[in-house]
């Protein structure tokens, strides 16, 4: 897919692909400006050039050769890709690093295609495993990449993988198994299980927190059993000391968390340095009737562009505050627990990333729980007269997108809502009064309130009202601990009016009108929003690392 080009750069195509292989820290710009440059010379030689890198026996080159082929070829490229894997006299790892590309092409090629094509499969199969391991040991990142692959995998090759990472004997394969325990069936962690125990005293440093993790967290009885049999065993071989608790020694460089929405999710943004002054970084989904949703991490993000990622977010009404760590890790493990309760499984990524979200100091351990929600108020006469100006909650941008939820109860009600729109108010008819249209504003305004009343009646009952005082109560915790009491106390009026405790009725309630009225405004533009993003969206727009730099691949 052609690349948009800023002015014309002026590099040689060789000194671009030597550059490229030979260096691994390329900052995202210049990587820009290289795959420019390439992609203007794409069909006039220097497709050749970097599929001539794959002949070479330099890992070095094959990688830098995958990375281009993956930004820049397209359909029109395939013929000549599989041709490639076809030629007997090209490398098995050559071919074997070409997997990816055809698989985004969706060539006849991709997957076990490609074995037919190797010279000594077997080994070039070792090889290429060995690889991968490599890859695991550079970051989370490259564990998530294989993993997601491991687990499309079918069962069989699947358990086959995993055997292999268990014999390898090598301590980098135990950042693969250690997710498998987590959220997969009970045969798939038994085999990780028996991984770990193969990679003995060399993975200890990680497989005994792991499993120890695992009996704590698992009640499957299986399960529970056979990691007691193997973390006894693990234990006796592990170097005397060695603590069944994993705590990576990263220092904290931020922690945020966004408002919490109508629909009661809220993002959590984690931040650490590294001993290079770079930022490892996760960003997680967590929605009150679902748990953990989503989760992203990054390994190499300058603080720069943490800094300019966090701005965008608020210029763009993801608004977000600097918070406590524990507040944090307070509202990760509530969303671990409702994932639990409905049997959600929780994201692959979150099981690559949990030693570093869930690490806690032993001060933390003994410290009071945080709060993430505000106990519930009694209702009486002063908190009734606060919560009428429930409607000026409106004025925050923090609500600006709470909507009613399930939007689809309302569709109903829209076109009846807005018909009074699709008529010009501001056109009089000859001999008309001003005074007829100033009737005809106020018909509408009645029929609108109404209408309020009728949808109040029949898609508000208890159970949405006991959602939302929690979602509020939540709002309310958050804005106390930022110190935005005021608000905070206006936020616990509404929710302890809007208990059902409180006995007022849902249509005496300013912030339930205003929401109503807000959602069928905003009607149309919901329901396109929400056809669009079923035809469009195939993967959540969480992933706010990812943004077309470079440095994050």
């Amino acid at each position: 897919m052609p690349r948009g080009r800023k002015g014309t750069p002026q590099d040689s195509i060789e000194s671009i692909l030597l550059a490229m292989s030979r260096r691994s820290d390329v900052d995202p710009d210049t990587l820009s400006h290289y795959l420019d440059r390439l992609d203007e010379e794409w069909t006039s030689g220097a497709r050749e050039k970097v599929l001539h890198l794959l002949r070479t026996s330099d890992m070095q080159a094959h990688s830098a050769a995958a990375l281009i082929l993956s930004e820049l070829a397209t359909d029109f490229d395939l013929e000549e890709l599989e041709d490639f894997v076809a030629d007997p006299a090209v490398g098995d790892l050559a071919k074997l690093s070409l997997a990816p590309v055809l698989k985004e092409l969706d060539s006849e090629l991709a997957d076990d295609g490609i074995i037919d094509y190797l010279n000594d499969p077997e080994t070039a199969m070792l090889q290429m495993q060995l690889r991968l391991l490599e890859l695991v040991g550079q970051s989370e990142l490259g564990v998530e990449s294989i993993l997601e692959d491991v687990l499309s995998m079918p069962v069989e090759r699947r358990m086959g993988f995993i055997g292999w990472l268990g014999s390898s004997q090598d301590p980098r394969a135990a950042k693969l198994l250690i997710p498998l325990l987590e959220n997969q069936s009970t045969k798939v962690v038994l085999a990780a299980m028996e991984g770990l125990e193969q990679l003995g005293a060399a993975a200890a440093e990680e497989s005994l927190p792991a499993l120890n993790y695992l009996l704590a967290n698992n009640s499957n009885r299986q399960v529970k059993q056979q990691a007691r049999v193997i973390l006894g065993r693990l234990t006796m071989q592990a170097p005397p000391g060695l603590s069944l608790d994993a705590t990576p020694e990263l220092s904290l460089h931020e922690a945020r968390v966004s408002f919490i929405d109508g629909a009661g999710a809220q993002m959590v943004m984690l931040a650490w340095r590294k001993s290079d002054g770079l930022l490892k970084g996760v960003n997680l989904l967590c929605q009150d009737e679902w748990g953990v949703k989503d989760c992203y991490g990054t390994d190499e993000m300058p603080i720069e562009r943490w800094q300019e990622l966090v701005g965008s977010m608020d210029e763009q009404g993801f608004i977000s505050f600097n918070v406590p760590l524990d507040y944090c890790r307070a509202v990760i493990a509530e969303a671990r627990q409702q994932n639990k309760r409905a049997r959600h499984k929780i994201p692959v990524a979150y099981a690559v990333w949990r030693p570093l979200i869930e690490a806690s100091s032993p001060a933390a351990k003994d410290a009071p729980p945080t709060l993430t929600m505000l106990e519930p108020q009694i209702y009486d006469e002063s908190l009734g007269q606060l919560a009428a100006r429930g409607d000026e909650l409106y004025k925050l941008p923090e609500f600006d997108p709470w909507l009613f939820e399930p939007f689809a109860n309302l569709h109903p009600y829209i076109n009846t809502y807005l018909g009074s729109d699709a008529l010009p108010t501001n056109v009089l008819a000859p001999g008309r009064k001003r005074k007829s249209s100033s009737k005809k504003l106020e018909t509408q305004k009645r029929e609108r309130e109404a209408l309020v009343d009728t949808v109040l009646e029949k898609a508000v009952d208890i159970r949405w009202r006991l959602l939302y005082d929690t979602r509020l109560r939540r709002q309310a915790a958050l804005f106390q601990l930022v110190g935005r009491t005021e608000e905070a106390d206006l936020i616990s009026a509404v929710a302890a009016t809007l208990h059902p405790d409180s006995g007022v009725p849902s249509q005496n309630q300013a912030f339930l009108r205003a929401l109503v009225h807000r959602s069928l405004e905003r009607g149309l533009i919901h329901v396109m929003a929400e056809m669009l993003e079923h035809a469009s969206l195939q993967s959540s727009p969480l992933n706010l690392f990812h943004d077309g730099d470079d440095y994050l691949e």
